[in-house]
């Protein structure tokens, strides 16, 4: 009876008994609640820095003093350089309260911390830096060939700099960095350039065999040559094509070479340039051109763009130009090598000031029925006299002297006086000529002709010149003054 007295009893107890063990249960599941609501999980890490079993601020002290200064070392061969990053990390209580439950937290960065390592970078005094050379084309051994490119120590300070802030921002920052891994590659590579087919396409234009041609020589685009036109990228370079043709132009253009033409007694006189007679290169017209057509497929000639006439302005004059021959009061026109005019003439008078100046003109321009003014030598006053031809002439650097050939038919029996240019019959400077003559030769002329002045006329005459004057260098010395 007893037993089963007892064992009534346990089974009333028992509820009692599981209720009383939930509640230690539950109150310790509280407690723990409680305390990890303010402490850190074991194993928790922030930042990689272990903090499992802290309380936020224990937690907070701790990785204030690993993160209030980060350092970071910059290795290279020549040596170290070093980062300072002062409080990167936004460390407050409030964010670790928020993430106390988590057992792997990174911490938020400051606004601030990329623009505070960029700034850091940038000011960073790094070993010292030389750049790295881009790969190129060259000719060797007969053939185009490709020099690889050549890594500098140049830092490239952007990528290290993003780098810096990616580490930082995912908890991965390091203590020492190579900057060899940041050296600035150069953008042109042999693998850029092997890719682009560079040296197949430089074949192929070589197989063609491009020439220039400048006035009636032609320059044969050679591969060393071609080869010297490219830039980095493998590309005909503008810059370096202007350069080449200004080149040609100093070695074949006659722009400012001396002028030479054997006179009707024979004699060959050689005389400076005015500096407009012949023709020239224009370099950057032409290099547009010929880099155009060479990035496609070329056609096998390409004319140079010229100013000037070659063939209207040959150095050698023989066929067009006018000769006044001072001392025989002559002057002569031919045309494709011919004399076709023959005439007498009065020039300037017998001074310095009105001279008929010895040299190498041209004819600068041509008009009909114009009326010549100026001041009077003699006594006050001007002038204006009426003329159905005149071609005034352009001298030595250019010069406007105001001297011309035209008609003076009110002289027209004087002509063949030979001194009556020392007489008031003398003009200002001008080659006075019959009209009928002057009409010939205004036929024939044209904006630039050579017109020869020569003779020793002037030499003992009074004053002094005062426009550009030049007797000419004999070439041919056998041949004395007439």
């Amino acid at each position: 009876m007893k037993s089963r007295s007892k064992a009534r009893v346990r089974r009333k107890d028992l509820p009692v008994l599981i209720g009383g063990g939930l509640g230690v249960i539950i109150i310790s599941l509280v407690v723990l609640y409680s305390y990890f609501g303010t402490h850190f999980f074991p194993g928790t890490t922030i930042n990689q820095i272990a903090v499992g079993g802290l309380s936020t601020k224990a937690a907070q002290q701790k990785l204030a003093k690993n993160f209030h200064t980060l350092h970071v070392t910059l290795n290279s061969p020549q040596g170290k350089t070093s980062l300072t990053l002062n409080e990167p990390y936004e460390l407050s209580g409030d964010y670790l309260k928020q993430q106390v439950r988590k057992q792997k937290i990174q911490l938020p960065l400051k606004d601030t911390a990329s623009q505070m390592i960029e700034q850091a970078v940038t000011a960073a005094a790094l070993p010292k830096e030389v750049a790295g050379k881009n790969a190129r084309v060259v000719y060797r051994k007969q053939k185009f060939m490709i020099v690889p490119e050549k890594i500098g120590t140049q830092v490239n300070r952007k990528a290290l700099a993003e780098r810096l802030s990616q580490d930082l921002a995912t908890g991965n920052l390091k203590a020492e960095y190579a900057l060899a891994d940041f050296y600035q590659a150069p953008p042109v590579t042999k693998k850029s350039l092997t890719q682009q087919q560079v040296i197949p396409k430089l074949n192929q234009l070589a197989a063609r065999k491009v020439s220039v041609k400048v006035a009636a020589k032609k320059i044969p685009l050679t591969k060393k040559q071609l080869a010297a036109l490219l830039n980095e990228e493998g590309k005909f370079d503008q810059t370096k094509v202007e350069a080449w043709f200004a080149q040609l132009n100093q070695k074949y253009a006659t722009i400012n070479q001396p002028v030479r033409f054997t006179n009707i007694h024979g004699q060959t006189l050689q005389y400076k340039n005015v500096g407009n007679y012949g023709w020239y290169i224009d370099s950057a017209q032409s290099a547009a051109q010929l880099v155009k057509k060479l990035a496609n497929r070329p056609p096998q000639q390409i004319t140079a763009v010229l100013h000037g006439d070659p063939k209207k302005q040959p150095l050698n004059v023989k066929k067009d130009y006018v000769e006044v021959d001072l001392d025989q009061q002559k002057m002569y026109c031919f045309h494709n090598g011919k004399k076709v005019v023959s005439t007498p003439v009065i020039t300037g008078r017998y001074t310095k000031g009105t001279a008929t100046v010895p040299g190498f003109h041209t004819i600068m321009d041509k008009k009909r029925n114009v009326a010549l003014s100026g001041r009077l030598i003699d006594g006050d006053g001007s002038y204006s006299v009426p003329v159905k031809y005149w071609m005034p002439l352009l001298s030595y650097g250019q010069t406007i002297t105001e001297i011309g050939l035209h008609d003076t038919d009110y002289k027209l029996k004087y002509f063949g006086e030979k001194n009556a240019y020392k007489t008031n019959l003398g003009s200002y400077g001008c080659v006075n000529t019959p009209g009928k003559k002057v009409a010939q030769i205004y036929h024939y002329a044209y904006i630039g002709m050579p017109v020869f002045i020569y003779g020793q006329t002037y030499d003992d005459a009074p004053g002094e010149f005062d426009k550009p004057m030049e007797h000419g260098v004999l070439l041919n010395k056998n041949k004395t003054n007439h």
